[in-house]
């Protein structure tokens, strides 16, 4: 397998929800752990920690990524949500420009995501140009 084949899984591993104690592991790096155990031996899926993708207000947050595709950014997750986030990373490894289906992405993938970025340049239905008017 290609490494343009791959989706990769970027977790907050600093996201520390409002009320999250401090002293307590950080609910961004148990997320990161549950992910990457969920996704164990699926070979499309990579998992990676980062430490901070700066979407705090909508902690814990991952991002979903693979080249040449649409990217993801999906907040309020908690370890509990690992499976989820790694069926829309299959999902999303297994779309052509990573736009999986709406109903094929789990329901709380679906509810929190905070952005869809396209990749640079794409050609796409999802992304046109923008006109610029002459004489303003």
């Amino acid at each position: 397998m290609s490494a343009d084949e791959i989706t990769t899984v970027a977790v907050c591993r600093t996201c520390r929800p409002e009320g999250t104690p401090a002293d307590a592991e950080p609910p961004g790096a148990a997320l990161a752990k549950a992910v990457a155990k969920a996704a164990l031996g699926l070979g499309v899926v990579e998992v990676r920690a980062i430490a901070c993708q700066s979407a705090c207000s909508r902690a814990c947050s991952a991002t979903v990524a693979a080249p040449g595709k649409f990217s993801y950014v999906i907040g309020n997750l908690s370890p509990d949500d690992a499976a989820d986030v790694v069926a829309f990373a299959v999902a999303h490894a297994a779309s052509a420009d990573g736009v999986p289906p709406w109903r094929s992405r789990p329901e709380r993938v679906r509810k929190n995501t905070i952005a869809r970025v396209p990749p640079p340049g794409a050609e796409h239905p999802l992304v046109e140009p923008v006109e610029t008017p002459v004489g303003d």
